[in-house]
């Protein structure tokens, strides 16, 4: 089923904590929404071969499926052994293998269960030539954190030189985000072939094969990663009872989040009104989020940059979806990375529920996921001055 709308977008509804500077507000294009496909049950995210074919992958079923250009459909895996779902977690993000044309290999980042193990893995997988089902090729990553499934994460983006950076949750454990040791609460650096932690990582001298990955620390629970056109990587993260943000990633920085107990009776796991998302009590510098929500969460998700020129004033601006707040939001940010403007347009304002994944398709336009439970949708967004 296709439908498609024309609109123009609305002014902006809300206002985050951290006011974006005086600037001159850029002449926001009209967009056009389709749906592309219908019928999901929780897709997470999707990656875009070289042909225009999307990977699709659905959290709860821990369904992978391949979209042809042509609009076909079909199932690449369901539900491998010992791949878990429970709460937030399951089948989560999907990223190409860097080599992929050589290798037709890519990666996914999934719950996992056997025996008294249970974690957050990174897994690499090859597609068979018919592109009808997909191999085990080797574990990247193991060993992240999980209790309920809540606070699962998981986000994957590659970066140059094979990087892969992965964006994880605190499974809803207090001193998690913290301990540099702990996976969880990070984002990890790795070799995107091996697993490898990267030579000029931070703590890669470290005894400690987690800490050795560790890039960022102090995050409550990444759902998004996207790399800017400079370089740079942005993460999104959802807050507790406020301040989701996003976040400009520097190696090394604390950006401050530790819900731990501050006073007798205290839960051990803290998200009371004295654990702020960034905790500037902690022992050196905090890294100062570049939007936040304020005081309330709209459960922000995924992130991506556009970048095609329709997009005029807005092209580079970040697209950042939200589950409870069932929106869509475009930030603007300076080349020096402060928040300009921000934008909400109307024809993604609780017209389709809640929004999770964002990805930037090979077309320049933005595809985005719904999470509703059922009859979830893919949603292509394209603008037009």
């Amino acid at each position: 089923m296709m439908r498609s709308w024309r609109v123009v977008p609305a002014l902006v509804l809300a206002l985050p904590l951290v006011a974006a500077a005086p600037a001159t507000a850029a002449e926001r294009p009209d967009l056009t929404v389709t749906v592309v496909e219908d019928g999901l049950t929780h897709p997470w995210d999707l990656a875009f071969l070289p042909d225009g074919s999307m990977l699709v992958t659905e959290r709860d079923s821990r369904r992978l499926s391949l979209r042809t250009p042509g609009g076909s459909s079909r199932t690449i895996f369901t539900a491998p052994a010992h791949m878990w779902a429970g709460g937030e977690t399951g089948l989560m993000s999907v990223e190409l293998a860097p080599d992929f044309a050589a290798t037709r290999e890519f990666i996914t980042c999934h719950g996992y269960r056997k025996g008294g193990v249970q974690d957050v893995r990174v897994v690499r997988w090859r597609l068979d030539r018919a592109r009808t089902s997909a191999s085990y090729v080797r574990t990247l990553v193991s060993g992240l954190p999980s209790t309920s499934g809540r606070h699962g994460g998981c986000a994957l983006v590659t970066g140059a030189r094979n990087q892969l950076y992965v964006g994880t949750g605190d499974a809803a454990t207090g001193r998690n985000a913290q301990r540099l040791t702990s996976g969880g609460g990070k984002v990890l650096r790795v070799d995107a072939t091996t697993g490898r932690p990267v030579a000029s990582n931070p703590y890669v001298r470290s005894s400690d094969r987690m800490k050795q990955r560790v890039f960022t620390y102090g995050h409550r629970n990444v759902q998004g990663l996207a790399r800017r056109s400079d370089g740079t990587i942005w993460s999104v993260e959802q807050g507790s009872y406020r301040d989701d943000e996003v976040n400009r990633l520097a190696k090394r920085g604390n950006y401050g989040w530790n819900p731990v107990p501050r006073a007798a009776g205290d839960p051990a796991y803290n998200e009371g009104a004295d654990s702020p998302m960034t905790d500037y009590r902690l022992p050196g510098a905090q890294r100062t989020a570049r939007w936040r929500s304020g005081g309330s969460t709209f459960a922000t998700s995924g992130a991506a940059f556009v970048d095609a020129r329709s997009w005029g004033g807005w092209r580079g601006a970040l697209a950042v979806p939200a589950l409870k707040d069932t929106s869509l939001r475009l930030l603007r940010f300076s080349k020096g990375g402060t928040l300009r403007e921000t934008w909400k347009p109307r024809a993604l304002d609780g017209t389709y529920g809640r929004l999770r994944g964002a990805t930037l398709g090979p077309d320049g336009a933005l595809y985005v996921t719904t999470s509703n439970g059922s009859d979830d949708k893919i949603l292509r967004i394209t603008a037009r001055p």
